[in-house]
């Protein structure tokens, strides 16, 4: 059934009757809040990494929440989100840096390896450049080179996924670059869990709700068995088997894994440091709301784990 439209006053009420408690921000600053800071359907996503009363006259109401803890979570989560979304874009740029660098090295002439590409998917090329030739930012470069794209202008005008597409399409043709030694062909295997944060933090979807209802099913989630054994070093196996089945803590991870191995040091140094500073600072300010709450905290401990070893490697 459809849910009828509630004024912000009966929002508040509807939570009331849903067992949330509002003695740490009160109605007023929550009326207040709702209408000027975030709105209903978005903060109330966060009750879902909360208990409910099976028993007794409570039933369906929450245990123990608070509007101050769904608020804490919300803020936590925009600025993770802010954080996902400049790790992702510098994972972009620094892979289109190795791409390119190492069609320099291959026989490719950089130009009939996109005209194969684009073969391949004509249709979707066809509406994505026709999509993106007038009054966009890359609308000059399309109008340019349209009709004779080369790798190196190609990068700049394609979205993301297929980005991710071009570079698994170019190492699957140079496999040169794909040996024991070189196995920057393999990162594909990393880009989509990237490709899933990025876009997510972009359309500013919330992300720490689905620790304990998923964004991907059991059947459609691929599970990384690399990025397992580079934290068996650091974490004992039930743990990485518990947290990394969570599509979320393992999406983070893998992302964390193929920035550590494509972007330089020194630039690894600054946002590595800043991850541990927002771990141990702002994610825990009101660690005292999730005590009780097993799933925040066992999420929190494990991140904070794998965050800690990438600065240990880093020695920072």
């Amino acid at each position: 059934m459809s849910k009828i439209k509630l004024s912000t006053e009966n929002q508040i009420e509807h939570m009331k009757s849903k067992g949330i408690k509002f003695t740490i921000d009160d109605e007023k600053f929550a009326l207040s809040y709702l209408q000027n800071n975030t709105y209903y359907f978005k903060l109330k996503a966060y009750a879902k990494l909360f208990d409910k009363y099976d028993k007794t006259d409570k039933v369906g109401q929450y245990i123990n929440l608070e509007f101050a803890y769904l608020r804490d979570l919300s803020i936590i989560d925009s600025l993770l989100r802010k954080k996902i979304l400049s790790i992702s874009i510098d994972i972009e740029h620094y892979l289109k840096v190795i791409l390119l660098n190492d069609l320099n090295k291959s026989d490719e002439d950089g130009y009939q390896i996109i005209k194969d590409f684009i073969a391949n998917n004509k249709e979707h090329f066809k509406e994505e450049i026709l999509s993106k030739k007038f009054k966009k930012a890359c609308s000059n470069i399309v109008q340019k080179y349209e009709n004779n794209f080369a790798m190196w202008n190609f990068v700049e005008v394609i979205s993301f996924s297929d980005f991710c597409n071009l570079y698994q399409f170019f190492y699957s043709r140079n496999q040169c670059f794909c040996s024991k030694n070189n196995s920057k062909g393999e990162y594909y295997y990393f880009l989509n869990p990237v490709r899933v944060l990025r876009n997510a933090a972009a359309h500013s979807n919330c992300l720490i709700n689905s620790l304990r209802l998923p964004y991907v099913s059991e059947d459609d989630f691929n599970f990384n068995h690399q990025i397992s054994a580079f934290l068996s070093k650091k974490i004992p196996q039930k743990t990485r088997n518990t947290q990394l089945s969570k599509p979320l803590i393992h999406d983070f991870c893998v992302m964390l894994y193929l920035y550590h191995n494509v972007v330089p040091e020194n630039v690894q140094r600054y946002v590595f440091s800043d991850l541990r500073d927002f771990f141990n600072g702002r994610v825990v300010k009101y660690k005292s709301y999730y005590q009780k709450n097993p799933c925040i905290c066992s999420a929190y401990e494990f991140t904070k784990r794998v965050i800690d070893y990438f600065c240990e490697i880093l020695q920072i």
